[in-house]
């Protein structure tokens, strides 16, 4: 169903004339009727290669067929047909495939719509896969106003409604807790086996690396390993020594290394290796380093669940009360019916705290964030911000507050999409009516780009980079000049395991040092550390405020 041979993508910069590989020759085989998963680390090309797989993006060298289509010889003219009758999308971030002012129900139609005239003639119904993915009862509901994660299984609801015989989906899971995500998992595998969709699954998430025909990793823009099924257990911590891999021979009759043994050997410029007449290769450091066995005790499993303690007497001595919430409840309505989002939430959070906010997707984690920031209004209740009844401002007020006082990043990472990433750091700046004087601010912009790993995207745009290097930007941007409010909603929602444990130490670093009150809204319990103030949401309500602790 897919073959590419030697596929090469080059993004270049007219006005810098500089040139940026993405793909670098890179080799993937995918028959039909198989779901596979891509992984690497961000920036390795992932998302490039479901954009050229999309028809989104061109064939800078190689070749790239998808069933009996030549993408790098396609017309334009044809390039409409493709992406309807061959491709289902499921994008990282949902907004820009579905109608957010319409229902969930009525985006499935329209995608159906598409393919064929009739209710009658749909492959699977829409009731099956709204209830397969759980969201059956948010049918009626405006894709506006929905979780992140809730919107993420309608956005896969609806590149299943189309019936494309190719399913791409670029970090379908980043914002789902591990029930949902093993819901996803489950109805991508009945799409294949009922009607032979072809399913690539692009995700840093180990969670969906089990249960695949195959996982492909992709380093700097080329294949590196290709783990099979029995091969599965070597990333997900259950594998001991001899571990075993797959590589390919790629186009040019090359062999790249898997990068945990890159990695366990210590191999830097060179490698040894042995062959004797039974024709049995071995790989070996050239000093005769053994293998570390401890970077394999590094991949273990994610933590599944956390225990609270009550908050100690005496926790908020001495500390003010820059956040307040007094019966705050959030009551959307759609088609005439009210969804009640938030019930009746009363929270004090007290200045320098970093207060994680949990829950299963669809709890309320991202409308409780768009309350405190002034994103949307409260149906009833009361909001104070550091002294001042903030429920109380109109909008302007609110944006002036937000551009003083807080830094924001939302799981789609908001930048301006025709500014640099260093040129986003001075919207700020601008809109607060400050002048700037050239080069002042270099330094300090450099700093924040290398705390967050991003400094080598600097001159991109929002649009060249990938998922995870935007939030890595936005996260960047968001520290910057150290707000005494940061709201932070997925922030490693796109981000590989490495550098979710990067950023959120960053995080943790700049709290100790700079006192800022940070409001974190994750699924991603595993980068919580113990002592740590943390609270549940539970359908609209908090069900637990205390210290995480570890038992």
């Amino acid at each position: 169903m897919i073959d590419c041979k030697d596929l090469i993508k080059i993004y270049a910069d007219e006005e810098s004339n500089t040139k940026i590989p993405a793909l670098r020759g890179c080799d993937l085989e995918v028959k039909s009727g198989e779901i596979i998963t891509i992984v690497g680390p961000s920036g390795s090309g992932k998302t490039t290669l479901v954009n050229i797989l999309a028809g989104l993006e061109t064939v800078s060298s190689g070749t790239a067929r998808v069933g009996n289509y030549l993408l790098e010889q396609i017309p334009e003219a044809q390039l409409n047909k493709y992406r309807l009758e061959m491709i289902g999308i499921v994008d990282q971030f949902p907004e820009r495939t579905l109608f957010l002012d319409a229902t969930v129900g009525d985006n499935l139609k329209f995608t159906s719509s598409l393919i064929t005239r009739t209710t009658h003639n749909y492959n699977i119904s829409h009731s099956e896969i709204l209830k397969s993915l759980d969201i059956f009862h948010l049918e009626n509901r405006l894709v506006r106003h929905l979780s992140g994660g809730e919107m993420i299984r309608t956005a896969i609801a609806s590149a299943l409604a189309k019936n494309a015989p190719v399913i791409l989906c670029d970090e379908p899971t980043g914002q789902l807790d591990s029930e949902n995500t093993d819901n996803v998992k489950k109805l991508l595998r009945q799409i294949t086996r009922d009607f032979g969709a072809t399913v690539l699954v692009v995700t840093h998430d180990p969670r969906f690396q089990e249960g695949v025909d195959k996982t492909c990793e992709i380093k700097d823009g080329r294949v590196s390993t290709i783990l099979n099924v029995e091969d599965q257990t070597v990333y997900s911590g259950k594998s001991k020594f001899p571990l075993k891999f797959m590589t390919q021979i790629d186009s040019t009759k090359s062999i790249r290394l898997p990068d945990i043994i890159i990695k366990t050997l210590h191999l830097e410029k060179n490698a040894e290796l042995l062959m004797n007449k039974e024709s049995k290769v071995e790989l070996k450091h050239p000093k005769g380093i053994p293998p570390e066995e401890i970077v394999l005790e590094k991949i273990k499993e994610r933590r599944k669940e956390l225990h609270f303690d009550p908050l100690p007497l005496g926790y908020f001595e001495n500390s003010p009360i820059i956040i307040q919430l007094k019966e705050v409840s959030k009551i959307y309505s759609s088609n005439g019916t009210d969804v009640r989002a938030l019930s009746n939430i009363n929270l004090n959070i007290h200045k320098g705290e970093l207060l994680f906010i949990l829950g299963p997707s669809g709890s309320g984690k991202t409308t409780l964030v768009k309350l405190i920031t002034g994103l949307e209004s409260s149906t009833m209740g009361e909001i104070f911000l550091d002294g001042t009844k903030f429920s109380d401002f109109t909008d302007a007020q609110k944006a002036d507050f937000r551009r003083g006082k807080m830094g924001l990043v939302s799981q789609q990472g908001n930048l301006h999409p025709f500014l640099t990433i260093e040129e986003n750091f001075y919207l700020k700046q601008l809109y607060s009516g400050k002048r700037i004087r050239s080069g002042s601010l270099d330094a300090i912009v450099l700093d924040q780009l290398e705390r967050f790993k991003i400094a080598h995207r600097g001159k991109s745009y929002p649009l060249e980079i990938s998922g995870g290097e935007l939030q890595r930007a936005s996260l960047a941007i968001a520290n910057n000049e150290y707000p005494p409010i940061v709201f932070l909603d997925e922030p490693t929602a796109n981000l590989d395991s490495e550098l979710a444990k990067q950023a959120m130490d960053e995080i943790y670093t700049l709290h100790d040092l700079s006192g800022i009150t940070f409001l974190i809204a994750t699924h991603d319990i595993d980068l919580i550390r113990d002592g740590f103030r943390a609270i549940q949401l539970i359908d609209g309500e908090i069900n637990e405020d205390g210290l995480i602790v570890t038992k």
